[in-house]
């Protein structure tokens, strides 16, 4: 039996072996964790047969909830006793590969088909769970040898091909535990590299975002771009060579953030990204670039339209052709270097000589605009604050930046003591500042809605954030004054 499964695990694993008997087994990545000794949170059970069933009975036992997608014979039990992990229940099976990259044909198997259609041999690796035979590992494919080794290898010559993104867990794996890639599976690598750029956005963001989540993500990036992953998705993508310290500066905005800004929206993945594209002025990735990244990736990001070509085009043929025809017409200068291509049945055009990213769809001209670049936007604002910057002009300034952007600021050392302080006051105190004055009370006090109205609300908040004002009564001695000031002019 496999030394060190924790008590609470044990327990678990021998309830599952009551009800699924000699067809269910431990596997995957849990037993590969038990092996090295490592904590194991996501907990998966193979079940030759119908693994609905064993689900629906564990169910019962452990009073939880359950999970169903039949069309994929797999469930998920989540315990009524929170101190239980939650347990994946799959039915063993079998795939097969159309076309490379594509996602592949799935049957009902066996065990030994389960495990020969993993990732790497360290991945494919079981333990039996019925009674007469629990904690005995089932190994087919020399995974025991490569834990042993710190190997990662794949199972067949065509694995990387089947499917790129096991370039990415490779690394990952790599990276996690220590390990060395087989000699032989780089050079497959290698050979399955051009492929990735025929990935879809999202299955390239979220083995991104897998790899940002690893406390070692520095190494792995760097890995990964000396294999040329990231020139294979979008040529031009090239990582900082700051990278390693913006990473350490994410990470600690983010434990900074889940203490501080708890009852927010903030997104940490949003803050990992800006450390990959680069926090600094000098090694980042121009802007333009991040914006056509984050269309590629589909990262989070908004189009603005900027122009119509319904009235240049009667009717539109999808091609380059017509894209640069269109930007001629409108009179956007577009270089004769300019990157087009077609992404999600848009356009998307990086214009490397102008700085420029637009996305072309349906006769309509965008603009990308994404959070991601907001800390690269917000630097030269930081510029102009000093030390007797008042409250409300530093309010004005922060104020359309986003969360993320200003929690990493506040932990990039790079930033003079000033610029950092008047960020931590922003984020601690002065956006959680309530005016004293509403709509209502101006109304109240004579004044009319109008186009001097957003104005006055304004200038009586900031005489608030700069303490001239800390009653209703002193604001409407200070209304007072700004009336008779216009009234002078």
């Amino acid at each position: 039996m496999i030394p060190d499964i924790p008590e609470s695990l044990l327990d678990i694993l021998h309830e599952i072996g009551e009800v699924g008997g000699k067809h269910a087994y431990l596997v995957g990545g849990s037993v590969r964790d038990l092996l090295l000794k490592r904590p194991t949170f996501d907990i998966d059970i193979v079940v030759e047969g119908d693994a609905l069933r064993v689900a629906k009975e564990m169910q019962k036992r452990w009073e939880g909830s359950l999970q169903v997608h039949e069309q994929f014979g797999t469930a998920t039990v989540i315990p009524a006793d929170p101190t239980k992990p939650k347990v994946d229940f799959v039915t063993a099976r079998r795939e097969t590969y159309q076309k490379p990259g594509t996602l592949p044909k799935v049957e009902s198997g066996t065990i030994t088909e389960d495990l020969q259609r993993r990732d790497f041999s360290i991945n494919a690796l079981a333990m039996r769970l019925d009674a007469a035979n629990f904690g005995e590992v089932i190994d087919k494919t020399d995974g025991l040898a490569d834990l042993k080794t710190g190997t990662v290898r794949v199972l067949h010559s065509k694995s990387f091909i089947d499917d790129p993104t096991r370039i990415f867990r490779a690394c990952r794996y790599a990276g996690r535990y220590d390990f060395r890639i087989a000699d032989a599976d780089i050079l497959l690598i290698k050979e399955a590299v051009p492929l990735l750029a025929h990935l879809s956005g999202e299955r390239g963001r979220n083995e991104i975002d897998r790899v940002l989540l690893e406390n070692n993500a520095p190494q792995i990036v760097q890995e990964l771009a000396k294999l040329g992953v990231y020139q294979a998705i979008f040529s031009g993508w090239k990582i900082s060579r700051t990278f390693s310290s913006d990473f350490q500066t994410a990470q600690q905005a983010i434990s900074w953030a889940s203490e501080h800004i708890t009852e927010e929206d903030f997104q940490p993945n949003i803050v990992r990204w800006m450390s990959l594209f680069g926090i600094g002025n000098l090694h980042g990735m121009p802007i333009y670039q991040i914006e056509a990244l984050c269309f590629r990736l589909v990262l989070e990001h908004q189009l603005r339209r900027i122009a119509s070509a319904t009235q240049v085009l009667n009717q539109e043929i999808p091609s380059k052709k017509t894209v640069r025809f269109v930007f001629e017409k409108l009179g956007l200068k577009l270089s004769q270097n300019a990157s087009i291509w077609d992404h999600n049945g848009k356009w998307g055009i990086v214009d490397a000589e102008n700085r420029l990213t637009y996305v072309y769809e349906n006769k309509i001209i965008y603009k990308v605009q994404t959070p991601i670049t907001a800390y690269r936007q917000l630097l030269p604002i930081l510029d102009s604050l000093t030390e007797t910057t008042a409250p409300s002009k530093i309010y004005q300034m922060l104020k359309p930046f986003s969360l993320e952007a200003l929690v990493l600021g506040y932990s990039d050392t790079n930033l003079s003591d000033v610029q950092r302080k008047s960020i931590g006051d922003y984020l601690c105190t002065m956006r959680k500042i309530q005016p004293i004055i509403t709509g209502d009370d101006l109304i109240q006090w004579g004044e009319k809605p109008g186009k001097d109205f957003g104005s006055i609300l304004w200038e009586l908040f900031a005489a608030q954030l700069d303490n001239k004002i800390n009653s209703k009564s002193e604001a409407y001695s200070h209304f007072q004054q700004l009336k008779a000031a216009v009234i002078r002019q």
